[in-house]
């Protein structure tokens, strides 16, 4: 039986299309606007994955991220909106290619026209994404914002830090400033040092023009005596003098005691004691001294004698004997000195 005729099934637009081609259209109609409302709810989960990075972006910039979030918030509710009216409309173009399914043999005019509706109802899932995508790009302009309010935010940091180091260089330049103050001023006073020095130079040069009877520098001969009231060289030449005129020429202060004698010994009159002297002197008696008896004496040389003969000669004589006056033991005593 004739029902549909045209192009799309399996004969051409001369031949009848039978009515389970019809169906199969119907269904792969229904089959691509699933497959539409799929994609559509991809796109609002991107969507919303979307908005939820802009809302995390806006807490830099409270102002630009209220916008976003209001952006974001109308997008998912447009591609909700969306999502289910397409979803509705497929559901209803299900029932209808149903419908006109069973229908076939008294509605087929009505199928072709579901047919359309199908796919207008596809250009609607289609266009309906193309809303959600450009809502996603203005959720990403606006995240764009934030992000340049951010890198503003960062460039004012920068201009901060950049014033601080102009601030530092600044305080540099014034401490190098006092620096080259300081410096200038010590020249200053060194330059008056030199002024000074070369006054004192001039001064001592008319000090030499005006003695010119003072002994050089360089030094020279002396042709009068040389007197000071301190020292040379840390030496009191005075006292030093003094103590020269008291050695005696060519003394050392060094000989032995063998040298000593020698000299001692060598002199006129030393009256050197020797040690034959000593045992000489250890030989003679305490008191003793070098008597020489002589040939003949006075008796008055022998302390006593006298008296003694008077005594003598003044008791009762023995003319019988040898006369004796004195002994023979006193004579001999006088006659070996005793």
């Amino acid at each position: 039986m004739a029902i549909y005729r045209g192009t799309g099934g399996s004969g051409d637009s001369t031949q009848d299309a039978t009515l389970n081609e019809v169906t199969q259209q119907a269904l792969n109609a229904a089959d691509s606007a699933s497959a539409a409302a799929t994609s559509a709810t991809s796109a609002s989960s991107s969507a919303s994955a979307a908005a939820t990075s802009a809302s995390n972006a806006s807490s830099s910039e409270t102002t630009v991220s209220n916008s976003a979030a209001a952006a974001a918030a109308s997008a998912v509710s447009a591609s909700d909106d969306a999502t289910d009216t397409a979803a509705d409309l497929l559901l209803t173009n299900a029932d209808v290619a149903l419908a006109e399914a069973d229908k076939v043999q008294t509605g087929l005019d009505r199928t072709a026209v579901a047919a359309d509706l199908i796919l207008t109802n596809a250009d609607v899932v289609l266009t309906n994404q193309d809303t959600i995508d450009t809502a996603a790009d203005v959720i990403l302009a606006e995240a764009d914002k934030v992000q340049t309010g951010l890198d503003r935010t960062a460039v004012a940091a920068d201009l901060v830090a950049t014033n601080q180091d102009t601030i530092d260089t600044a305080a540099d330049l014034v401490a190098t400033n006092q620096d080259t103050i300081d410096t200038a001023a010590d020249v200053v006073l060194t330059n008056a040092d030199v002024v000074l020095t070369h006054a004192d130079v001039l001064l001592t040069a008319a000090d030499v023009l005006a003695t010119a009877d003072k002994l050089p520098l360089a030094g020279g001969a002396l042709t009068g005596p040389v007197t000071t009231t301190s020292t040379f060289d840390g030496r009191d030449v005075a006292t030093d003098g003094t103590k020269l005129d008291t050695i005696a020429a060519n003394a050392t202060a060094d000989q032995t005691d063998a040298e000593i004698r020698i000299a001692v010994e060598a002199a006129t009159d030393s009256n050197v004691f020797t040690d034959a002297d000593h045992t000489k002197l250890n030989g003679v008696a305490a008191l003793a001294n070098n008597y020489t008896h002589p040939a003949n004496h006075a008796i008055s040389v022998v302390t006593g004698l006298q008296s003694a003969l008077d005594a003598k000669s003044a008791t009762t004589h023995n003319h019988s004997t040898t006369y004796d006056p004195i002994g023979a033991s006193v004579a001999m005593s006088i006659a070996l000195g005793g």
